[in-house]
């Protein structure tokens, strides 16, 4: 075989390899944004706020759903397709606000993995004193929920 059939090989090789590439790429989708799922490991019920959630997951909302007593929920998607209609790739968080912008819980997660959940809420502690009119002992009795 002569050098300019093997070099003319080699360039239709590349030119074909090519072609699957594009056409591949072509039938690539992409609806939503991407986002970070582990930061929802830092969010706190009744401490975070959407902007708080915006950072920790590394990306703005897709879409906020208002209500009228003022509590939102904002949800975070990202869905890509490779192939049209035969490989799936989804992931979705929805996020309930309350009225005053304050996290307050996940009303629904689509493959986002179990091991990123958000922080418990915390809980008030304090405690109370009680006097003895009898004697000069106090009791104090801590106060959790």
């Amino acid at each position: 075989m002569g050098r300019g059939r093997k070099a003319f090989i080699r360039r239709l090789i590349r030119l074909n390899a090519a072609s699957v590439l594009c056409g591949l790429l072509m039938a690539c989708s992409t609806y939503g944004s991407s986002f970070e799922p582990k930061g929802l490991t830092l969010l706190i019920p009744g401490v975070s706020t959407q902007a708080h959630a915006e950072d920790y997951l590394r990306g703005p909302a897709f879409n906020t759903y208002r209500q009228l007593d003022g509590s939102q929920t904002a949800v975070w998607l990202q869905r890509n397709t490779l192939a049209t209609d035969a490989i799936y790739f989804n992931q979705e968080l929805w996020l309930q606000f309350d009225a005053q912008g304050r996290f307050v819980r996940v009303v629904k997660r689509e493959n986002i993995p179990l091991i990123y959940k958000e922080q418990e809420a915390p809980r008030p502690t304090g405690s109370i004193t009680v006097e003895s009119p009898d004697s000069d002992m106090i009791t104090i009795h801590p106060v959790t929920r």
